[in-house]
């Protein structure tokens, strides 16, 4: 994905997603501009789904750990919350809560939600027919996920990749990681990742909110994140 924050900008490709702070029900029709929305790069590896919650989450009111919130949007904000924590309002997630919201986060949410700004949330969610609840990491190996991300292989295949996926990088000679090994990967013998941990792979239950009602809770200026 490349970004440019302004015309002349230099393109940064490093950006793999984008979103609006606050924007989950921004549709202005008058001036054809839509803010509901989040834009995710994933190269076919999985390697966008870690992304996709971390933007979801600044649709839904969640600043970057660290950060003040905005002024339209006003709230808590997430100054009380590291980003060296690595939750997944950062993008330092090297253990267990990259997986996880930090309590900033978890209180923006309440914030925006509870608020008009979230109105069009408020309407009765549209019921399908359930879909499948296969692990990610059980359709591709780790090695599959490396070459889909850099056209390599993976370095390790034990509980580390749970929270770091290495792999063999040609330019440099090294290996590396930037993400996850996606949900599901084996992590040793009859073990799987869950939650960024390495667990026996009879612990695969994902949480089932179906029966949860969620509280839901409008803004002239936007903030954008990635």
């Amino acid at each position: 994905m490349c970004r440019r924050q302004y015309a002349n900008d230099a393109c940064n490709r490093g950006t793999a997603g984008f979103a609006y702070v606050g924007g989950a029900c921004v549709v202005n029709k008058r001036l054809e501009k839509v803010n509901s929305v989040a834009i995710i790069e994933d190269t076919g590896g999985f390697s966008g789904i870690i992304v996709a919650a971390h933007e979801v989450g600044h649709l839904l009111g969640a600043v970057h750990d660290g950060s003040p919130p905005p002024s339209y949007l006003g709230g808590p904000g997430a100054e009380k919350c590291r980003w060296e924590d690595g939750y997944i309002m950062s993008d330092l997630r090297h253990t267990e809560r990259g997986f996880r919201w930090s309590p900033c986060s978890v209180q923006s949410f309440h914030h925006f939600l509870n608020g008009d700004t979230a109105s069009c949330l408020h309407n009765p969610p549209h019921e399908d027919e359930a879909l499948g609840r296969a692990l990610p990491g059980t359709l591709l190996t780790l090695d599959a996920q490396c070459r889909r991300d850099r056209g390599t292989s993976a370095c390790f295949k034990d509980e580390r990749v749970c929270a770091q996926l290495f792999c063999f990088d040609s330019a440099s000679g090294y290996c590396v990681a930037y993400r996850p090994a996606a949900e599901g990967s084996a992590c040793g013998d009859g073990q799987h990742c869950l939650d960024g941990r390495c667990v026996a792979e009879h612990e695969n239950i994902i949480p089932d909110y179906s029966q949860h009602t969620p509280s839901y809770a409008r803004f002239n200026q936007q903030q954008v994140n990635g």
